[in-house]
């Protein structure tokens, strides 16, 4: 059907449990995730998308969730990803799928999607230049 991808992702705090998983995604997901680079970057850029996406709930942006005329279709599964994710943040993401009444794979695939168009208009960019603004403001006042 598709390839299998698989990688280790770094969990944020080192004593967390990572979890097994295995996703499908459709091609189209699959290239907004790898983006200009290689296959491997597709599992961090995953657990990317996952972090960018449950980090701008309540956040009200009308594309944050998952689109009202998609529920009840099927994602494409044409590429099939074995990756390691924190368990907390699986869980997290899970539990925001059966909030939203989506399956976790359609979650996966507008999370994909969220990510890439984040990263197209420069939020993610922005957002990592005002954490680096803010952690080395930090340390200045010592």
């Amino acid at each position: 059907m598709g390839t299998t991808m698989r990688g280790t992702v770094l969990a944020q705090d080192e004593g967390a449990e990572e979890r097994q998983v295995e996703v499908a995604v459709s091609e189209l997901a699959f290239e907004a995730l790898a983006g200009k680079g290689a296959d491997a970057s597709v599992p961090v850029n995953i657990d990317s998308a996952l972090r960018c996406y449950l980090g701008d709930r309540g956040t009200d942006r009308p594309a944050w969730p998952y689109p009202g005329f998609l529920r009840g279709s099927e994602t494409q599964r044409d590429k099939q990803l074995a990756l390691e994710v924190e368990g907390g943040l699986w869980r997290e993401f899970s539990e925001e799928a059966d909030k939203q009444g989506v399956t976790v794979a359609q979650l996966v695939e507008h999370a994909a999607f969220y990510f890439a168009a984040e990263l197209d208009a420069g939020r993610v960019t922005q957002r990592i230049l005002d954490d680096f603004g803010s952690t080395e403001g930090d340390g200045a006042d010592s």
